[in-house]
């Protein structure tokens, strides 16, 4: 199990998340979870089964909230619906239960743009820091 050190604050959601592995062949039905934190580096997630460390997951990061720190060209309404499309790796898998795991997702692949709005966003949500 890697225990990969956290460079970044992580901020827990109420938000939707859904992941799939990346592959050649016809992957699995993709799974569907909400994650636990998610911070500008990446999040932590429950996940229904493990993968292996160093897997590419797909992700589509449903953050209320997140759109209004976009650049947008689009409709308003648009950004608040539209997810944060990313690819990630996994780089931590720790068994919680008897049915589920936890994962550590680092994003890889995100757009510029979108990575900028949601630390914009994490930043603006971040609760003040206890003295």
């Amino acid at each position: 199990m890697s225990k990969e050190r956290r460079q970044y604050q992580r901020i827990p959601l109420e938000a939707t998340l859904s992941f799939q592995e990346l592959s050649f062949h016809k992957g699995d039905v993709p799974a569907t979870s909400s994650y636990k934190d998610v911070s500008g580096g990446g999040l932590l997630v429950d996940s229904p089964r493990a993968y292996p460390l160093g897997t590419l997951l797909k992700l589509e990061l449903r953050v209320p909230g997140w759109g209004r720190y976009q650049n947008h060209f689009g409709p308003v309404q648009d950004a608040e619906v539209r997810p944060l499309v990313a690819l990630g790796m996994v780089v931590r898998v720790e068994q919680m239960d008897p049915g589920g795991y936890e994962l550590g997702v680092k994003f890889q692949n995100v757009y510029p743009d979108d990575l900028e709005a949601l630390v914009k966003f994490l930043e603006a949500s971040a609760p003040p820091p206890s003295l």
